[in-house]
């Protein structure tokens, strides 16, 4: 049986940038540099930078299920802890970890 893939609808999109803000706010609170921004294909990412490195992250999940991922497929956690996932990016960030 194929498994069908549809693109996410804009409920879902709406709730991922939800999501992403929300990291954006814990992130700049602890005083990371961090920028939110919105690609063409309309998948919001978040740059979080500190001399010379960066680490992007998106939201990822369907159906009330999100988690925060980076661009390099590592699962950093899921959308409630926001606080421990800003945290752990700061870390990476400043320790130059992927």
């Amino acid at each position: 049986m194929k498994m069908q893939v549809t693109a996410p609808t804009q409920t879902e999109l709406e709730e991922r940038r939800a999501r992403l803000l929300r990291l954006h706010w814990e992130l700049k609170r602890i005083g990371a540099c961090v920028r939110a921004r919105k690609p063409r294909n309309g998948r919001w990412r978040l740059h979080i930078r500190h001399d010379g490195w960066s680490e992007t992250v998106l939201c990822a999940g369907a159906e009330g299920t999100y988690a925060y991922v980076t661009a390099h497929g590592r699962l950093l956690g899921t959308t409630n802890e926001a606080r421990y996932v800003a945290r752990l990016l700061v870390w990476m960030v400043q320790r130059r970890r992927r």
